[in-house]
């Protein structure tokens, strides 16, 4: 979803990424209403963000996961995408990594 003003892509996904995050929600408070995509140029690259705030939209999937909301059930189709490594999830109901159609609840 565009935003602006827009936080700047390029910053590294490292120990330093929570002041990249809190900046940006400082430039734009409504970046929290998406997903942050970080991509890497090489396969053993390292992340960078290359977007804030994205709606996932996953093509179709014979997957079954118990629907647990929008944000949920997106995370875990587009786990399954080729090219995609994995997904975070940060909601009230905890912190979930979703990898090839598979979750797991990270302890906070």
């Amino acid at each position: 979803m565009p935003r602006d003003p827009s936080p700047a892509a390029g910053a590294p996904f490292d120990e330093q990424f929570l002041d990249v995050l809190s900046e940006a929600l400082l430039r734009n408070t409504t970046v929290h209403d998406g997903a942050i995509m970080l991509g890497r140029a090489i396969p053993r690259g390292c992340y960078k963000v290359t977007g804030w705030s994205y709606r996932l939209h996953p093509p179709a999937t014979t997957m079954s996961v118990p629907n647990k909301g929008s944000a949920f059930n997106s995370c875990a189709a587009m786990s399954c995408v080729l090219g995609v490594d994995e997904l975070y999830l940060i909601s009230r109901d905890g912190i979930f990594v979703f990898r090839g159609g598979a979750v797991d609840t990270i302890d906070a």
